[in-house]
């Protein structure tokens, strides 16, 4: 695969080929109108939205209601139960404006990405309530807890990894290793027990590993949704903790060439950062969009408030392509991505004795810290991975019964890892992981107050290595199939869902007689199958108010590390041992949610779980080190238990004024090993964050800025004092609680015709130093200190009339 290396070369890519592609099919046409949904401009036809239009209080339909959607120039009108349909509806944001004597007028804010059944609530007299934020995060649309980032929230976190954006989320923290690493956790699960789906395919890389980061570019997605605890029925077995959708926003609609450059820059790491997407859409050929996508980041060493952290910088570079051609009842979509990304790994880290790891632990900070410069340049040890996602997509009409979609995925990726020692040009290991995913889907057309889908899935894998082997060769073939069917009548949606999948292990590794000491080819192979399950109902009591209760299982097959790791883990810098005999993890999930939404003032959501986890797989240190030719290494073996993990996630706004409005999140995870009765390693700490912000609108002469805005927040992490203390001993206490003052500001800036729009954002203002619990470098430095990140975007329409 080609590998972009330098950002020039990344953004002149992107924009010599759109304006290739553009120029000779749009030359001499004008601009047409918006096309609806049945021209073919969009995404994905042939979905139906439905529904009922309501009394909010008291349920009674109201007859002869009118909803008109402007996009589509239609409008229904509600028949003798209330009921109104649209159809042949493509992917796409949609607004329903709903009318009816003697009640105020509402607009309903919908993003339509499957057939949907939506029940559009009226209130009576001339009272506005505002605009009902369908997409938001406030309004429960299902009995599991979800929240999406977006909009001007998702802008926000621009320049920041994955996992970093989503920590905006109450639930959801990270695991990181040192300053350029972070993973998501959700409910105090990562890794294996969390599924990325990076524009609809199971993203898969050598994610077991705690200090292996996801490989996706945040600027694809122009929205991040958490769906929390198990949802295995619907998007497979692993997904125990939860499920991380990455959506990009569906392809142009209109005639025309359109796009957006961000630049990014900030203190601290001295992060540079761009982002370039062009698009379009072809007036002689509607069906037909494209986008092309390209993002460069490069960082040096990060500096906590005493002294720079030596080789933690990082350098990313990615790019994307899509095609899409789309009709009223089939069409089809191609989308490629490669990210490339080489991370350096905290020098002091890696250490090859007891002795010294003692004595970096005891001393605070690493050895000679106080002589780290600054500098871009990334030495060993360091992270060097390449991931290659291929996308195609089809759906076809299935005549007035529903919707049939199929997904291919391709995926490679190359992990390089290399060592504090040795040749600088060869990597200590090599793991190459190639996956093969497909999913075919039939979503049926609403029958009375049922709707639904299946489904079948099956994914095909072989992982290879060099240089070390840290893993065994392996393959692995898993299938599923699934039915998830929904009622909804009244107050009342009631969802059931069950699927079964199959997993097939084999490995091939070279194991030694111990009599004849020859070698010979061991092939042990696994069997893996089981069942999941959800249930849940949502009420809607009225008067903004819904309830949620839901009960899932969900099910993990070991992953091959937690089977046959034997060896040195080079990023971990530590000695791991698979255990060949694990059992697979049985998870079952419990929650109920309180929801209120919709209110003018006060919106918020309260959500309990409870996870019991039957042979919980985790990974604990053995009371001798492992010596080798490159020194002594604490040694880690996978072992399992019973363990239970309950905690509360809540989420609240209210607002003073209409330009005044506070927030809240807080989050609790309180897990146990059950069967000594002790605390599991690892858990996130109560977390709790709050922030004051005012919307000042428009400022300066003939509207030069709109949209402005000043916020001010803070984080409070207490003392994780739930730690093991019969099982695992860790290397140091756990540190203490801390507090995070931040602050941002932001307007759109019109030059012209043409908006900018600019943000600043600071995190640690009083650059306190803290420490993490959930760092794996705790032990050896503190966390970065104050940071000033600057955001550019700027809109690209080159047919603004």
């Amino acid at each position: 695969m080609f590998n972009l290396r330098y950002t020039s070369k990344a953004l002149s890519l992107v924009l010599f080929l759109g304006t290739a592609v553009w120029q000779p099919l749009q030359a001499q046409t004008e601009p047409a109108p918006v096309p609806d949904s049945e021209a073919g401009g969009v995404q994905d036809c042939g979905l139906t939205l439905s529904g009922k239009v309501l009394d909010h209080d008291n349920r009674t339909p109201l007859v002869g209601a009118t909803v008109y959607v402007p996009q589509l120039k239609k409008a229904a009108v509600a028949d003798e139960y209330g009921n109104y349909h649209f159809h042949h509806l493509c992917q796409g944001t949609y607004t329903l404006q709903v009318t009816y004597v003697g009640y105020a007028p509402e607009s309903f804010p919908l993003r339509l990405s499957s057939s949907t059944v939506r029940d559009l609530p009226l209130h009576v007299d001339a009272t506005t309530l505002g605009t009902v934020e369908i997409t938001g995060a406030h309004l429960q649309e299902h009995a599991q807890s979800s929240q999406t980032l977006s909009g001007q929230e998702l802008e926000a976190t621009r320049g920041l990894s994955l996992a970093e954006s989503l920590k905006g989320i109450a639930g959801v923290t990270t695991l990181q290793t040192g300053p350029t690493i972070a993973k998501p956790v959700i409910h105090g699960m990562h890794s294996n027990r969390i599924l990325l789906l990076n524009n609809g395919v199971r993203q898969e890389g050598q994610q077991w590993g705690s200090e292996h980061a996801p490989e996706i570019d945040p600027f694809v997605a122009s929205q991040l949704t958490v769906v929390k605890g198990a949802a295995g029925v619907r998007y497979g077995s692993d997904a125990i903790g939860g499920v991380v959708l990455v959506e990009p926003k569906s392809l142009r609609r209109e005639p025309g060439l359109g796009g957006e450059l961000s630049l990014l820059g900030s203190t601290n790491n001295r992060q540079l950062a761009a982002s370039a997407m062009l698009e379009g859409n072809v007036s002689k050929l509607p069906p037909l969009s494209w986008r092309l996508q390209g993002t460069f980041k490069k960082t040096g060493n990060a500096r906590t408030p005493d002294y720079y952290l030596d080789n933690t910088g990082f350098e990313e570079r990615s790019f994307s392509a899509a095609l899409g051609y789309t009709k009223k009842k089939y069409g089809a979509e191609l989308f490629y991505s490669q990210f490339n990304t080489e991370l350096g790994i905290l020098a002091g880290s890696h250490i090859g004795n007891l002795t010294d790891l003692n004595y970096a632990i005891a001393r605070g900070r690493p050895v000679g810290a106080e002589e780290v410069e600054f500098t871009y340049d990334i030495d060993r040890p360091y992270q060097d991975v390449q991931h290659d996602l291929l996308k195609a997509k089809g759906y076809l009409q299935t005549g007035n019964a529903g919707n049939l979609e199929f997904v291919y995925g391709w995926q490679n990726n190359i992990r390089q890892e290399y060592d504090l020692h040795g040749n600088q040009s060869t990597p200590a290991l090599q793991l190459n992981l190639n996956t093969h995913t497909a999913e075919l889907v039939w979503e049926h057309a609403p029958v009375g107050n049922f709707s639904g889908m299946v489904g079948l899935s099956s994914i095909y894998q072989k992982n290879t290595w060099d240089y070390s082997s840290f893993l065994p060769y392996y393959t692995s073939t898993t299938a599923g199939a699934f039915a998830i069917e929904k009622w909804r009548k009244d107050r009342l949606q009631v969802e059931a869902g069950i699927r079964y999948d199959y997993k097939n292990l084999l490995v091939q590794k070279w194991e030694t007689n111990p009599s004849t000491k020859e070698k010979y080819l061991d092939e042990p192979e696994y069997d893996f199958n089981n069942v999941s399950g959800t249930l849940g109902a949502l009420y809607d009591v009225g008067y903004h108010l819904t309830f949620g209760l839901s009960a899932t299982s969900a099910w993990r097959a070991p992953s091959a590390n937690e089977l046959f790791s034997d060896g040195i883990h080079h990023s971990a810098a530590s000695y791991e041992i698979g255990d060949p005999n694990l059992n697979p993890e049985q998870a079952y999930n419990f929650e109920a949610s309180v929801n209120y939404f919709g209110n003018a003032r006060l919106n918020g959501e309260l959500s309990l779980y409870y996870n019991f986890i039957d042979d919980y797989i985790f990974v604990a240190p053995l009371p001798e080190p492992v010596l080798t030719i490159r020194g002594a290494f604490p040694a880690f073996k996978y072992r399992q238990t019973d363990a239970t993990l309950k905690g509360v996630d809540l989420s609240l706004s209210y607002h003073f004024l209409p330009n005044l409005a506070f927030s809240a999140k807080a989050a609790i995870v309180r897990a146990r090993n059950t069967e000594t009765d002790d605390h599991l390693i690892n858990i996130p700490a109560d977390r709790l964050s709050s922030s004051l912000r005012y919307e000042l609108g428009g400022l300066g002469s003939a509207g030069r800025f709109s949209g402005a805005y000043v916020s001010l927040g803070g984080t409070y992490v207490a003392e994780q004092t739930r730690v093991p203390t019969k099982t695992v001993e860790d290397f140091a206490p756990a540190p203490d609680a801390y507090f995070l003052l931040q602050a941002e500001a932001g307007t759109t800036v019109h030059l012209g015709k043409q908006p900018l729009e600019v943000g600043l954002t600071g995190n640690n203002l009083l650059n306190s130093s803290y420490r993490s619990y959930l760092n794996r470098f705790r032990y050896f430095a503190a966390e970065t200190g104050r940071l000033i990140m600057f955001r550019v975007k700027i809109p690209l329409a080159f047919n603004r009339p």
